[in-house]
């Protein structure tokens, strides 16, 4: 099966594939489809042939899915709708500029939606689309036209303009604050520490907090998460101590649902970023969103 220019298999084995998966059935999709229930299972063994792993597990009546097939149907679904949802806007000759955010978990639900909302109020001519993913964004290759990035601010490809430097802390709940004496780093290293796990490898994490303090951490003890929110809350309830990005954790911090341990701060070597393509010109609506978020720091 040859690939295109996004490497990507047949489009027709991707839509052969996507209905099996929605009915868990081939003779659904093949009558979805108007074919034949062999045609559907010829497309779905080429397609799995393809990307080198089953994608389905046949059944007595019908077919489930594997783990691959399930992230698989999970991408295309979601991507079939943005596209399906594009096309009725075209189509519809809605005019209204639209600007699409991309953002991880953690920066989406923490920081950067409180602010959105505003911006919405002063500027409802503007629509927003919000693309949220713990897998880096190549703005390349998606739709995205301005994404909220940790790093060094240098990309190829792409132009960036500085948000905010953070600074990392260990927080806790209050009662385990109560509970557990911490004064050193080796008083940390006997706690448990809740250790984030993320597809963006750039972020600090707790070995790397322990170098920039000078401590050599060859074991971290705690449980391990790949949601920095998720994290968060664990931390809430007393499971243990997370690492705290205090510009994104304002709120937990000032309801006091998290304290800062004392005498521990580290400033990572990055800092958030709003980036966007160097190939494409910035037209109003991006500079008006682009502008709007750096002023809103």
């Amino acid at each position: 099966m040859s690939k295109r220019y996004y490497g990507l298999p047949s489009l027709t084995s991707l839509a052969v594939f996507e209905a099996t998966a929605r009915h868990l059935s081939l003779k659904q999709a093949a009558s979805e489809l108007n074919v034949t229930p062999g045609a559907v299972s010829h497309q779905i063994k080429a397609l799995e042939s393809e990307v080198g792993k089953p994608l389905f597990k046949r059944i007595h009546r019908g077919v489930e899915l594997t783990q691959a097939g399930e992230e698989l149907h999970f991408v295309l679904a979601s991507s079939f709708a943005q596209m399906a949802s594009s096309i009725d806007m075209i189509s519809s000759g809605a005019s209204e500029p639209t600007i699409t955010i991309g953002a991880t978990t953690a920066v989406a639900g923490l920081w950067l939606m409180p602010r959105m909302g505003r911006f919405l109020q002063a500027h409802p001519d503007v629509r927003l689309n919000h693309r949220v993913s713990d897998t880096p964004f190549d703005l390349a290759r998606t739709d995205v036209d301005l994404v909220v990035r940790y790093g060094s601010g240098r990309r190829d490809g792409e132009h960036s303009v500085k948000l905010f430097s953070d600074t990392v802390v260990p927080v806790c709940s209050p009662e385990f604050a109560e509970n557990h004496v911490v004064q050193s780093c080796e008083d940390l290293l006997a706690q448990p520490l809740l250790q984030l796990e993320g597809l963006d490898t750039g972020w600090l994490g707790w070995r790397g907090w322990f170098a920039e303090c000078g401590v050599d951490a060859p074991r971290i003890i705690g449980p391990k998460f790949n949601n920095y929110t998720i994290a968060l809350q664990a931390a809430e309830q007393g499971a243990g101590i997370a690492l705290g990005w205090q510009r994104l954790i304002d709120r937990y911090l000032s309801a006091q649902r998290l304290v800062v341990l004392p005498g521990f701060r580290v400033t990572p070597p990055g800092a958030f970023y709003l980036s966007w393509s160097s190939k494409k010109e910035p037209d109003s609506s991006l500079a008006l969103v682009r502008d709007w978020l750096v002023q809103a720091v």
